[in-house]
C-alpha cells in the first residue's frame, strides 16, 4: 500500500485541522484540549503508518513481511522481526522521537495478521510496556483492509490511544472509519468518527466525504466536512473544505473563512 496515505487517513480528525482554536469559535480553555485532540489524532495514525502502510496483499504471511521489511521506520530507534512460523510482526522501538513532541518513545507493539472469512486482511496490534516522554501510553487497532484491485485499497476498523499531557491529564483517543484509498491517484477518502477525550473534557468528530490527494510526495488541499463536538457546553464547529487553501468554519462565533497549510 503506497506509504503515508494511511498516516493521512488519521490525521484529518484533528480539533480544527491545525487552525487557530479562536478560528473554531472556541471558548477560553478550548484551545490546549483542541491541541491535544489534534496531537492525540496525529500520534495514533502515525503509528497506523508504520503498520499498515506497507501492506498490498490480503495474504497474512505476505503483509507480515511487508510491514517486517519496510524501511520507512524511525531512524536508528526502531526494530521489527517477523516470527519465523507466523504471520506476527514485533516492533520495539527504543527512544524513538514521534509526532507532535513526543520523545523517548519506547515499548513493544505486537502485530498480528490473519484471513477473514471474507477474504479480507484483518490486523491487530497491542502495545507492552509502551512509554511517552518518560509516562505510560498504550496502542491498540483493529483494522480489516481489502486489496480491491491492483492499485486500490479499502481500510476499516477502529484503534485506540492513550498517553499523558504536560499537565498530567490523560488524553485517549479513539475512532472508527473506513477509508477508500487509491495508490496510483494517491487520493484517499475518509467517513467515521473519533472521539479524543482530555480530562473531564470529550471532543467528537464526524468526518463525511474527506479526501487529500498527494502531489510529488506533498498533501493536496482537502476537501469535504469536518464535524466538532466539545462536551460539556456542547460547542460545535462545522469545518468545510472545497480543495483550496481556504476553509468555511461555523462556530459558536458565527462562520468565516481560514486559511490552511496545504498546496
Amino acid at each position: 500500500m503506497s506509504s503515508t496515505l494511511f498516516r493521512r487517513s488519521l490525521t484529518i480528525l484533528s480539533l480544527c485541522v491545525g487552525l487557530s482554536a479562536a478560528a473554531c469559535g472556541g471558548a477560553a480553555g478550548t484551545d490546549d484540549d483542541g491541541n491535544d485532540a489534534n496531537a492525540a489524532m496525529s500520534q495514533s495514525g502515525a503509528v497506523e503508518f508504520m503498520l499498515t502502510s506497507p501492506v498490498s496483499s490480503n495474504d497474512p504471511a505476505t503483509a507480515a513481511s511487508a510491514v517486517a521489511a519496510a524501511q520507512w521506520w524511525p531512524a536508528g530507534c526502531a526494530t521489527r522481526a517477523k516470527d519465523p512460523t507466523q504471520p506476527i510482526v514485533t516492533v520495539t522501538l527504543n527512544n524513538c522521537t514521534g509526532p507532535f513532541g513526543l520523545v523517548k518513545w519506547s515499548g513493544t507493539m505486537t502485530v498480528t495478521f490473519a484471513k477473514n472469512a471474507d477474504g479480507s486482511l484483518n490486523v491487530k496490534a497491542a502495545s507492552t510496556n509502551m512509554t511517552t516522554n518518560g509516562t505510560p501510553a498504550t496502542f491498540s487497532m483493529d483494522r480489516n483492509i481489502t486489496v480491491d484491485a491492483s492499485t486500490t485499497r479499502t481500510v476499516k476498523g477502529t484503534s485506540a490511544w492513550t498517553r499523558t499531557n504536560a499537565n498530567g491529564e490523560t488524553v485517549t483517543h479513539a475512532n472508527s472509519w473506513t477509508a477508500m484509498v487509491d495508490a496510483a491517484t494517491k487520493c484517499r477518502t475518509v467517513n467515521g468518527t473519533g472521539t479524543t477525550t482530555v480530562g473531564t473534557k470529550a471532543i467528537a468528530t464526524t468526518s463525511k466525504d474527506y479526501k487529500i490527494c498527494r502531489t510529488n510526495g506533498i498533501d493536496g488541499c482537502p476537501s469535504g466536512t469536518l464535524t466538532h463536538v466539545m462536551t460539556p457546553g456542547n460547542l460545535a464547529v462545522t469545518i468545510s473544505f472545497d480543495g483550496t487553501s481556504n476553509a468555511s468554519v461555523t462556530g459558536p462565533n458565527g462562520s468565516r473563512k481560514v486559511a490552511l497549510v496545504c498546496q
